[in-house]
């Protein structure tokens, strides 16, 4: 699905536009600099689909990484069939790299969310070695700006990508938040309010043209207004209400 000239959504679950199998999160690509970056894999369930529908709109470009925002499964489960697939790098904050190297079940709280539910039986996470610093491709990019933010909250391995692609500023904010302000708390050992809280406002500081969460509806212009709702609930000494 076209957004822009430059930015296609490729896949996506349930809680998405079901552009792809149903437990993936949104999949974006953003074609820039002479470049093709992806932001996020899906689960691994029917990555081929997917990788197809990617090399469909980068044309004679070559996928540059796919990024991740965190180890949960619906966003890094695809990623070392998707990098395989495309013949490129994955890259991943720190925290997430260790993760996905392991791919232990407990640590990325996938036994419970299999246990209740959230994943099909028998769903097996492909662990990945050699997951790069995303820091590192943030300071290669030509022709874009783009950073790795460290964005703890949802979980304590989050980062949010901040791409700026000619006049527009994207954030790819994974599970931080979502349109109208949405937020995703799993009652996970890693989930932190507080954090949350300080991320939201790092993000907001930061004025994006774009919100281009990991589910449900892609914001392209005032981002901020979704921002300020969710920080104006936690003003009020509420949660913000969840997305899910």
């Amino acid at each position: 699905m076209k957004l822009l000239p430059d930015l296609f959504l490729v896949g996506g679950g349930r809680l998405g536009l079901g552009l792809s199998n149903a437990y993936d999160s949104n999949v974006y690509l953003l074609t820039a600099g002479g470049q093709a970056l992806i932001f996020d894999s899906g689960c691994g369930l029917d990555t081929g689909a997917l990788a197809d529908s990617a090399a469909s709109y980068c044309g004679a470009r070559p996928v540059t990484g796919i990024l991740l925002p965190h180890a949960h499964a619906d966003h890094a489960g695809g990623a070392a069939e998707l990098a395989r697939l495309l013949g490129t790098q994955v890259y991943a904050g720190r925290q997430t790299a260790c993760l996905v190297a392991a791919g232990d079940h407990d640590q990325l709280g996938l036994s419970q969310a299999i246990r209740a539910g959230v994943y099909p039986p028998g769903y097996q996470f492909q662990p990945m070695q050699g997951v790069a610093d995303a820091a590192g491709l943030m300071a290669d990019l030509t022709g874009i700006r783009a950073e790795a933010v460290p964005s703890p909250g949802h979980s304590h391995d989050h980062t949010c990508y901040l791409v700026e692609a000619g006049p527009r500023r994207h954030l790819f904010s994974g599970d931080l938040v979502f349109a109208r302000g949405r937020i995703a708390l799993l009652g996970t050992a890693d989930a932190d309010i507080p954090a949350l809280r300080d991320s939201l406002a790092n993000m907001r500081h930061r004025r994006p043209d774009g919100l281009l969460p990991g589910h449900g509806a892609p914001v392209l212009t005032d981002a901020c207004w979704h921002l300020d709702q969710a920080l104006s609930e936690f003003d009020l000494g509420r949660i913000p209400r969840s997305f899910l």
